[in-house]
């Protein structure tokens, strides 16, 4: 049950998922119609290299968003001329080529002017990747409201846009100006790609725009079919993705790349062994070459390399996470915490302290909190006394007291009380009062799903008790069970 709350902090990615799946496939239907599969990438590598070089300049994305997104726009909304430049009516040279040397200009330009950065990997990281973890609601609202408005053009030019997507030649002999229209569409394009680049990364905008939109149009025969097919593999993708990383600890974009690629695997099976003449021929090389892959990796993996038993395995100083956690940007504090909740040093449990008392983020502070409760060091529960007083949701409070009682912090108790006696989320209140019951032994006979005037007897029992037990009351975190 409490890996189940957890999962709440993977709603806003979710949401920010499902927004992106929406816009995207649609213009993955487009990019696959016209044939230029990697146009999304050298956009978004543009729209990247766009905000690297306003860091040059002396922006910082997290204080001059709108600066550094102003930058992108205009980077992208010059490789959209070019692209439309590059779409020739009887081409010697094909267009992905052309796309394909500005994907590869604008990533090696990326990387220079990256090169001459202190923190520069962790920049290159971020334009390929993304914080997909950390993005807020505002800024999945602010990117609805922006998608939604690029919609609304397309759909208002839905004739056109398809026209030059699907039949060029039909278009320009209605009489489009496809060079306009290619323009018009490429920086529509590009502006959605600026804000979801800064989102997610490179990686997974192209993922989300070719692999839905290649699946679909394996299956399906209409624009419309495409694109509800599209949406349900995008969405299916990115749930499960978002699911495993969480509970296999993994970063989220990359592990809802690699779902999106394992939909494509699948796919193709599918549409092979469907489109066979023989079918149990079909179906026998699928298995022939699963085993093949199967026995390949684990052949592989015999040549394991050994380290002898007298050589020691360096790990990364203590002191370079203890200094990441004085940075002011939330993925390098994450990072820190997660790195320092497996090391022991003295030093750790003060660091962490002293993040608390700095008011972080819920994201921040609810893995501090995670950190601080596997450390198992009582010199936090002053600090978690403190933070568990603050106002905050019953969720992260539930985490609090979970972390105070994992200490021996009978304090834990009261916090749990506290959240029973809120009116937040009634899941939350469910698994305190399971938890309470647990340390007490008693039931009280307390509903999560009525606020707190309908559970005024448990509530009652609940202070009874804890007046005439609270100062007795001993919890023993490791082994969960009351003592004394």
């Amino acid at each position: 049950m409490a890996s189940l709350l957890e999962l709440r902090w993977m709603l806003v990615p979710f949401l920010a998922c499902l927004i992106l799946s929406v816009n995207h496939v649609y213009l993955g239907i487009h990019v696959i119609e016209r044939k230029v599969i990697f146009v999304d990438l050298a956009l978004a590598q543009i729209a990247a290299l766009g905000a690297t070089y306003a860091l040059v300049l002396g922006y910082d994305p997290n204080r001059d968003l709108l600066q550094v997104s102003l930058f992108s726009l205009a980077f992208t909304f010059v490789g959209a001329g070019a692209f439309a430049i590059a779409r020739m009516r009887k081409e010697k040279v094909p267009q992905e080529a052309f796309i394909g040397i500005i994907y590869a200009v604008a990533s090696a330009a990326a990387i220079l002017i990256l090169s001459k950065s202190p923190t520069g990997g962790e920049e290159l990281k971020h334009m390929l990747v993304g914080d997909l973890l950390l993005v807020s609601l505002p800024a999945v609202v602010e990117m609805a409201l922006l998608y939604g408005a690029i919609g609304v053009i397309h759909v208002i030019f839905r004739n056109q846009f398809l026209m030059i997507s699907i039949d060029p030649e039909g278009a320009e002999a209605y009489g489009l100006n496809i060079r306009l229209w290619d323009v018009l569409f490429y920086m529509s394009f590009g502006v959605v790609i600026v804000k979801s680049v800064a989102i997610v990364g490179v990686l997974l905008v192209f993922s989300y725009l070719v692999v839905p939109a290649v699946i679909a149009q394996m299956f399906c025969g209409t624009v419309m079919k495409r694109l509800l097919g599209g949406w349900l593999v995008a969405i299916l993708a990115s749930f499960l993705g978002i699911v495993w990383s969480f509970y296999a600890d993994y970063p989220t974009g990359p592990a809802v790349v690699v779902m999106l690629g394992i939909f494509l695997v699948l796919s193709g099976i599918i549409y092979y062994v469907q489109h066979a003449p023989a079918k149990g021929r079909a179906l026998a090389n699928t298995a022939a070459l699963a085993i093949f892959t199967i026995a390949f990796f684990w052949g592989l993996s015999t040549f394991k390399k050994t380290t002898p038993a007298s050589v020691s395995v360096s790990l990364p100083s203590v002191d370079l996470f203890l200094n990441e956690l004085n940075t002011n940007e939330e993925v390098h504090q994450l990072d820190a915490i997660a790195h320092l909740s497996e090391l022991e040093d003295p030093r750790i449990v003060p660091a962490l302290i002293d993040l608390l008392s700095r008011n972080p983020s819920e994201q921040v502070l609810e893995a501090a909190i995670a950190a601080l409760k596997k450390q198992q060091d009582r010199r936090a529960i002053p600090a978690l006394q403190r933070v568990a007083r603050e106002n905050y949701d019953a969720f992260l409070k539930l985490s609090i007291a979970q972390a105070q009682l994992a200490l021996g912090d009978r304090e834990g108790v009261a916090t749990l009380i506290g959240i029973l006696k809120s009116e937040g989320a009634s899941l939350a209140r469910q698994e305190a009062s399971q938890l309470l019951e647990q340390i007490s032994g008693e039931q009280f006979g307390y509903r999560g799903d009525q606020d707190a005037a309908q559970n005024t007897v448990p509530l009652k029992k609940i202070d009874e008790w804890w007046k005439g037990n609270g100062s007795k009351i001993q919890w023993d975190g490791t082994a969960a069970k009351s003592r004394g």
